[in-house]
């Protein structure tokens, strides 16, 4: 989670108003007093720079000077941050939706940024020039299957732990290494189509990897264990499908509260090896563990289609339905920013009501990480990742699913998976 910070206090109002018309008032917002030179503000700052959430400063053209002074401070700190000078003269004089504009472009950059090291180093600064965009998103591709798949199905060559751009309507450029090697398009209902390639692979050591993001990834998981503990009081159920980000949202509650339900809603045609994965991670985190079976008569329904969704219905309603034995339920979810513009414009905490819960919250932790943050700080916990992310999966869900493209297909034939979405037989 966030805190922002500008100058004086009717700055702050400004991002306050923001704040809560567009995040719900769950990032932090503050001044630093008010003052014009840095001995007037550095004790606030420094004050204010012990939260453990990540700090973004907003200043107007009229605090250049103050900026320039701030910016060794921050540094000390060994936290990831960022620091921005508007064109305005001061904060409040931009414009609100342009000021909005800022922030979301800004929470883009601590997920997308990239500083090239040897390895891929997380930096909002973004040295290496990752396309910035909100509704973008960025993962590795680890495993030698993942490159094996690349090549054998795309005649892409990938070196080890590539780094993946994910843009709008499955759109997805390679990185091995500094160099571009590939712009793949994996658009849902046609055919998977490689847009160019460059046979310029470079491996990246894993090891590096770790090295140089475990400050960053440890910074951001601080920040989303300090926003989880304002529920303490609720009864913590993390809907748990195996994938990534449900994983990772997991492993952060489990960590923040001392008891922690996770409830997974087993579809009749469930990706392979995902009950495998959730009993072996369950037993591991020494959690409570909830399976729920859910059948889908495909027969009497028909396939899913995007029109007619009867299944995501079925798996809502049978998680609601476990999640009502408990007397004060707190759903925790995986929902990131770089999934999809609809989740990037959900505020972090949200109160649902329906006929089987009542009114309710839905919490998301990792709601401003990226799918590099995630696997990293999962591996990094000690766990291995769902092995269908290691063979070319950005997500998971069923094998009758109609958002599956015919890449993700084509993997599943390729491990004899028989029944598939209508098409795609």
């Amino acid at each position: 989670m966030f805190h922002v910070m500008a100058r004086a206090r009717k700055d702050a109002k400004a991002l306050q108003y923001i704040n809560e018309r567009n995040y719900g008032g769950f990032l932090k917002v503050s001044g630093l007093g008010g003052g014009r030179t840095f001995g007037e503000v550095e004790d606030v700052l420094k004050e204010l720079l012990r939260d453990p959430y990540i700090p973004i400063l907003l200043f107007g053209e009229k605090e250049k000077d103050l900026m320039e002074d701030v910016l060794p401070v921050l540094r000390e700190t060994g936290k990831p941050f960022y620091v921005r000078l508007l064109r305005t003269k001061r904060v409040r004089n931009m414009r609100v939706d342009e000021l909005y504009g800022h922030l979301e472009e800004i929470k883009a950059r601590f997920r997308l940024g990239i500083e090239w090291s040897g390895a891929y180093r997380l930096n909002p600064d973004n040295p290496f020039g990752i396309e910035i965009n909100p509704d973008y998103d960025i993962y590795l591709a680890l495993g030698e299957d993942f490159r094996k798949a690349m090549k054998g199905i795309l005649d892409v060559e990938l070196g080890e732990n590539s780094l993946v751009l994910r843009k709008l309507m499955n759109q997805e450029v390679y990185f091995s290494g500094p160099n571009k090697v590939a712009e793949v398009s994996k658009k849902l209902g046609v055919p998977t189509e490689v847009l160019w390639r460059c046979p310029c692979p470079e491996d990246v050591s894993f090891e590096s990897l770790i090295e140089l993001n475990q400050d960053y990834i440890d910074a951001f998981a601080e920040a989303s264990k300090a926003f989880l503990r304002q529920f303490e009081d609720y009864d913590i159920i993390v809907p748990w499908s195996g994938g990534k980000d449900s994983t990772a949202t997991l492993i952060l509650a489990s960590e923040v509260f001392k008891d922690v339900t996770a409830i997974y809603v087993r579809m009749e045609y469930e990706m392979l090896l995902t009950d495998e994965y959730v009993e072996k991670l369950a037993r591991k985190l020494k959690i409570n563990l909830v399976r729920v079976d859910v059948p889908m008569p495909l027969d009497e329904f028909g396939m899913p289609i995007h029109r007619n969704r009867w299944c995501t219905r079925q798996k809502v309603e049978a998680l609601y339905k476990a999640a009502g034995e408990f007397e004060r339920p707190l759903l925790v979810v995986g929902d990131r920013d770089g999934e999809s513009a609809r989740r990037r414009l959900k505020p972090p905490v949200i109160e649902r009501k329906n006929d089987i819960l009542g009114k309710f919250l839905e919490v998301m932790p990792i709601k401003f990480w990226s799918g590099m943050m995630v696997q990293l700080f999962i591996i990094m916990r000690g766990f291995e990742l769902h092995p269908l992310y290691y063979e070319g999966f950005y997500r998971l869900g069923c094998t009758v699913c109609p958002s599956l493209a015919e890449w993700e297909v084509k993997l599943l034939k390729k491990r004899g998976v028989k029944v598939l979405p209508s098409g795609y037989s």
